[in-house]
């Protein structure tokens, strides 16, 4: 039996005694089954028998045996019922003609029944001294929770995780559990802390041997009349923890710092919550302002305020859909590019986060945007400047792509202006102009010119158009392995000199 169960049954057995005391000191009220004569001195369970037949009983008399038996008519059902606790009673009534006599309980000694006869008359009365009783139940009780109390403050002295111990006013050690006692084994120092008696909570470092790092632990202290009562948590944990965040957030602050690119953090509230100086230099938006974290809507208010954000048509309904970018961005991310009326232009990219918070990403592409403008009106004026020639010009890359081609070129050999974006090669170029002249040769050679690797010298031939006309061709290599190949239409022949460089069909035949 366990020591919770041991003390629930010793509470239990003393509260019976003590309901057994209560309803036999009751006094005497009328009874159930007829009135017994009225008794200063009667107390307790009464019960009265006239020839072996009960006659009457008190109140507390039905109450004691109702639990027991659900009729007592004569003596023998009533000595029955209390065997348990006056075993020899039955004896002592056939076995002595004494008149009255006391017998003791055999199960609480402090409970007894009072038999006085008197002719035909029986009368019992069931008593018990309930302040005795209490007394000695009380004292019973108090050894057993002593006992309790020591099992229980032994077994927390030696289990406890938590470090406890007592000191005088000196700082002698008066008194310490098993894990002080354990790790005080590991310390060089006699005292295991050295602690400031002003402060009641304080956080200590501790170097214990075997270990290359300290340990470290909250201290409680409870100041008594004779010292101080110590409790010491482990939480090195807990400080360890703390200072790889605290190392992790200064390398973030710091690579924050050396970006180029401006960052804003909101959090789940829309409200700023981190920035770097990249920022600051970019939106011109005062540290203070930034400092005092603004809502997303506030941030936008001011970035407008100082027109460092593109004027939106409808900037009510603009905003509305920028501050809810989370939810749309469940199929991508937020990226618009701002062009600035200074001509700055930022790319500004929202990426959304689990756990609601929002950061923006402000990039200064104002170069970049600036060199594809330049890029795409060095292409437009180059094309032009081609689209004034008379000459149908084109150019191949070394694997035989068409690069680009000139107005001329697209006349001379009927190809679609709106093809230029198509991916052409020289296959199907080469086979366009087959198509609109006379068969020759000089197509392969300039086909395997057109696709030769390494240094190479200008090459040129002839071929004659299916309108009779003269067609000089002309390739020369340029930069980057490409070739530029240039197209020159001569005039048209007379009819008779047309006639003449027609093809005769006798002749042919003759060759053959």
């Amino acid at each position: 039996m366990t020591m919770a169960e041991l003390g629930a049954v010793l509470v239990a057995a003393i509260f019976g005694a003590l309901a057994i005391g209560f309803l036999l000191r009751r006094g005497n009220w009328p009874a159930q089954r007829g009135h017994l004569p009225p008794n200063p001195t009667q107390e307790g369970a009464v019960f009265l028998f006239c020839d072996d037949t009960l006659a009457d009983a008190t109140d507390d008399a039905w109450a004691l045996i109702s639990n027991r038996t659900k009729n007592v008519s004569d003596l023998d059902a009533l000595l029955a019922a209390i065997s348990a606790e006056f075993p020899k009673l039955q004896e002592m009534l056939t076995g002595t003609a004494m008149p009255e006599f006391r017998l003791r309980s055999a199960c609480d000694p402090m409970v007894f029944v009072d038999v006085q006869r008197s002719g035909n008359r029986l009368r019992l009365a069931i008593n018990g001294d309930a302040r005795a009783a209490y007394l000695a139940a009380t004292e019973r009780l108090s050894c057993m929770a002593q006992d309790l109390q020591v099992t229980l403050f032994d077994s927390i002295t030696a289990n406890s995780p938590q470090l406890v111990w007592q000191e005088d006013g000196t700082g002698n050690l008066l008194w310490a559990n098993d894990a002080y006692a354990r790790t005080l084994s590991r310390h060089a120092r006699q005292s295991l802390f050295d602690i400031k008696k002003t402060e009641q909570n304080q956080r200590v470092a501790v170097k214990l041997e075997g270990e290359p790092k300290e340990r470290w632990f909250d201290v409680s202290s409870v100041a008594h009349a004779d010292g101080f009562l110590h409790f010491a948590n482990d939480t090195t944990e807990v400080v360890r923890a703390d200072t790889a965040r605290t190392e992790f957030v200064k390398t973030l602050g710091k690579t924050f710092a050396e970006l180029s690119i401006g960052l804003a953090i909101f959090d789940k509230n829309r409200r700023l919550t981190m920035f770097n100086p990249a920022l600051v230099d970019m939106t011109n938006l005062p540290v203070d302002f930034l400092s005092a974290s603004p809502a997303i809507d506030t941030v936008l208010d001011r970035l407008r305020e100082m027109r460092m954000m593109p004027e939106p048509k409808n900037y009510v309904s603009w905003r509305e859909q920028f501050t809810a970018v989370e939810t749309a961005a469940k199929d991508g991310t937020y990226s618009k590019n701002w062009a600035l009326p200074d001509g700055q232009t930022y790319r500004v990219t929202g990426k959304p986060h689990p756990d609601g918070a929002f950061a923006l990403l402000f990039e200064d592409i104002s170069a970049e945007v600036s060199l594809t403008r330049r890029f795409r009106l060095d292409i437009e004026t180059g094309q032009a400047v081609l689209d004034t020639l008379s000459d149908a010009i084109a150019v191949f890359s070394s694997t035989g792509t068409l690069v680009m081609s000139n107005r001329a070129y697209g006349d001379l050999w009927n190809s679609n202006a709106e093809r230029i974006m198509e991916h052409r090669v020289l296959r199907s170029e080469m086979k366009t102009w087959q198509n609109h002249c006379i068969p020759s040769l000089m197509w392969n050679e300039m086909g395997d010119f057109i696709q030769q690797l390494g240094a190479r010298k200008p090459w040129t031939d002839n071929a004659l158009l299916d309108d009779g006309r003269h067609l000089h061709c002309h390739a020369r290599p340029i930069a980057g392995g490409m070739t530029m190949v240039r197209f020159v239409v001569a005039r048209p022949k007379r009819p008779e000199m047309a006639k003449l460089t027609q093809r005769d069909p006798a002749i042919q035949a003759g060759k053959r």
